[in-house]
């Protein structure tokens, strides 16, 4: 059986590094303590992605949202200022808003109807004569979350008075938000409907699986052998690839606070996009940029903004903790304004094809987790080994490591970080 989750346990056996080796134990994936502690440290410490900017880009939009186990509301005031607040009634605690997106000019409780500006204000008390004549009502407002950031259209929320600035945060790794957010060519993303499913398996498994380029080939066999003999039901594919062996271009990098980033090296070419439109849109870039910078912008590339959002070529991939062994993910399809349509259908087609609830290779990454969850019960497992590449990378002076493609060289950046937040918060506790 387990020992408990302890202070000591965090700092010393959770996570373990070598010259030789790094490791990580099983019961990180699937120990409920773990997990709660997670939604503490973590989620409850830092910052989390909230929102794109065009979800909430209108005087009275809000969008109810999670800061871990934390419900939020965020909204748009009425001078397009930006809000978060915990989403509860502080009359007696209901949950003040159950819509996921819209418009209104005030939230009213469904308990007992006391009404709030969009902007968090106390506007009404159902009945307020039965209340003392001195009712102090200036402390009954909304509860705002301690931070608010937005950084190239994404919007970051924190429960922490006490966490860094978000620029500090996202250090060296911001280069990538900037250069997929120079693929809209000076004008704004707006996110779409997001592809939603839920599986059986730990929320960490997506973080790793985003920024892991060494099982593409092994786990996506089966799709790229479809996109082979179907090639005009995936226009655009790279109907090539090889079924077995690993990418030999590219690279993966680790940061310091945990992000990460996976990059192929080269364009991802999704969709039927005719040649005199992709050719308008590649000169834009070049404009703008010079080519080599446009080369580099259009290049695919994961981020993982630690602890659950990933930036994608043509999406957002929003990973949402629910239980130690459940998660639900949201992947939203990320629209270029004012771009030419064709553009903006083969994003959306790569999305539904690949990558959304039911795209072909986002199934086998499914499939996997939930045999992840099941297979790291198995007495005597104790540990998993993450230490392809260990040893073999580039270490900038800012912190950034730089490693082959299939190495797994963001995943440890990712595991460093958790283990000190982790261990930070429980040696503040022992």
């Amino acid at each position: 059986m387990d020992a408990p989750f302890t202070a000591a346990s965090a700092a010393d056996n959770l996570v373990l590094e070598s010259l030789e080796e790094f490791k990580v134990a099983t019961k990180c994936y699937r120990d409920p303590e773990i997990f709660r502690q997670e939604m503490d440290l973590i989620f409850s410490k830092g910052w989390v992605f909230l929102a794109h900017e065009s979800e909430v880009s209108s005087p009275g939009d809000f969008k109810s949202c999670w800061v871990g186990k934390q419900s939020v509301i965020l909204t748009r005031d009425p001078d397009c200022r930006l809000h978060a607040f915990i989403n509860a009634c502080p009359h007696r605690g209901a949950t003040l808003c159950r819509a996921e997106r819209g418009n209104v000019a005030a939230f009213v409780c469904p308990y007992h109807a006391w009404s709030f500006k969009i902007s968090g204000e106390l506007v009404g008390i159902a009945d307020r004569s039965r209340y003392p004549a001195d009712f102090p009502v200036v402390d009954k407002g909304l509860k705002p979350i301690a931070r608010l950031a937005e950084y190239h259209g994404l919007i970051f929320g924190s429960l922490d008075a006490d966490a860094p600035e978000f620029a500090d945060y996202i250090g060296p790794a911001a280069k990538h938000v900037e250069l997929w957010r120079a693929r809209a060519l000076g004008g704004k993303y707006r996110a779409g409907t997001p592809h939603r499913y839920l599986y059986r398996g730990n929320w960490k498994f997506q973080c790793e699986n985003v920024l892991d380029g060494y099982h593409a080939n092994p786990v996506h066999g089966s799709a790229y052998r479809t996109i082979r003999q179907f090639p005009e039901r995936f226009p655009g594919a790279d109907s090539s690839r090889a079924i077995t062996g690993v990418r030999k271009t590219g690279e993966a990098r680790g940061y310091p606070n945990g992000h990460g980033m996976l990059g192929a090296g080269a364009a991802l070419e999704t969709g039927n996009i005719p040649d005199d439109v992709r050719q308008r849109y590649q000169d834009q870039l070049i404009d703008r940029h010079g080519a080599q910078v446009a080369q580099e912008i259009v290049n695919n590339r994961h981020l993982l903004i630690f602890p659950n959002v990933c930036v994608m070529d043509n999406n957002l991939r929003v990973i949402q903790p629910i239980a130690h062994d459940l998660t639900e993910v949201y992947s939203y399809p990320m629209f270029i304004e004012d771009a030419e349509p064709e553009i903006n259908a083969a994003r959306l087609g790569d999305v539904q094809a690949r990558v959304g609830t039911a795209g072909i290779v986002n199934l086998d990454d499914i499939e996997i987790f939930n045999a992840n969850q099941t297979a790291i019960g198995a007495p005597g497992l104790e540990y998993v080994t993450l230490s392809r590449g260990l040893g073999k990378e580039e270490v900038h002076p800012d912190g950034e490591r730089v490693g082959h493609h299939s190495d797994e060289t963001p995943q440890r950046a990712f595991w460093r970080f958790w283990q000190q937040r982790m261990s930070a918060g429980s040696a503040a506790r022992a």
